[in-house]
């Protein structure tokens, strides 16, 4: 089988336009040893289910049919939202009684999923919402423990850019977060600071720029990051910004 990963944007002229911007979280081409059987994955991810926008997918879906004619296209929403929400994966418009625009796309309610069911799995993008799934289990030791099977398949690139994301799945406290990162510095994963380098959020205290330092310290807030990491990182405490 042969795994590809395309360009996510949706081809069109006019993409200058307000609200988020066109383009869908992954989309993935498989193409199976027969040559014959095409399947392209459409994967969308809505932390807020009240945000899921069905007809922002659909735009996708379209592009995606224009692009790639012969390939069967399975959409796949994911959503984060924590709450228990009866949601729809079916969007209808029509005029005069007549439906002339019918869509519908898979919903996946990742806290609804056993964490047991995926624990070991293979999937890198299920693995990387463990963190948030249904069970009876230490959230920061889950979140230790994809960074470590990230590391060990050979993907540093993404445990330096989901690093951030998996602390937020896994909505860990700031206590948690400061027992992950003494864990992380315990087994040398220097990856999570090569992540926070490439972020430039060591740049402020490293050049003495406290302009950068304010500003990265914002961005690591924004990221969901404890203040005892924030302040370990680039020296900035909360009383910085609050004068700031």
């Amino acid at each position: 089988m042969v795994i590809s990963f395309l360009d996510p944007a949706v081809t069109r002229d006019d993409t200058a336009e307000s609200g988020p911007g066109m383009a869908m979280d992954l989309v993935i081409r498989y193409v199976f040893p027969d040559g014959q059987a095409l399947l392209l994955v459409l994967v969308e991810h809505w932390s807020d289910a009240t945000k899921l926008d069905l007809l922002r997918t659909a735009r996708y879906y379209v592009d995606l049919c224009r692009r790639f004619p012969k390939d069967a296209i399975l959409p796949v929403a994911l959503v984060d939202d924590s709450l228990e929400r009866d949601l729809s994966g079916k969007e209808e418009r029509g005029a005069e009684g007549e439906v002339f625009l019918m869509f519908r796309t898979r919903l996946v309610q990742v806290p609804a999923l056993d964490l047991e069911r995926f624990r070991d799995t293979s999937n890198r993008v299920a693995l990387s919402f463990t963190p948030n799934m249904r069970g009876e289990f230490d959230r920061a030791e889950q979140v230790l423990r994809v960074a470590i099977a990230f590391r060990d398949r050979g993907d540093m690139n993404g445990v330096r850019t989901f690093f951030a994301f998996w602390a937020v799945e896994g909505r860990l406290s700031p206590t948690e977060q400061a027992w992950l990162l003494r864990k992380l510095k315990e087994i040398e994963m220097p990856e999570i600071m090569d992540w926070i380098k490439q972020e430039g959020l060591e740049q402020g205290r490293a050049e003495g720029h406290r302009e950068n330092a304010l500003a990265n310290a914002r961005k690591m807030r924004d990221h969901g990051i404890s203040w005892e990491i924030v302040t370990d990182v680039t020296g900035v405490k909360p009383e910085d910004l609050q004068a700031d």
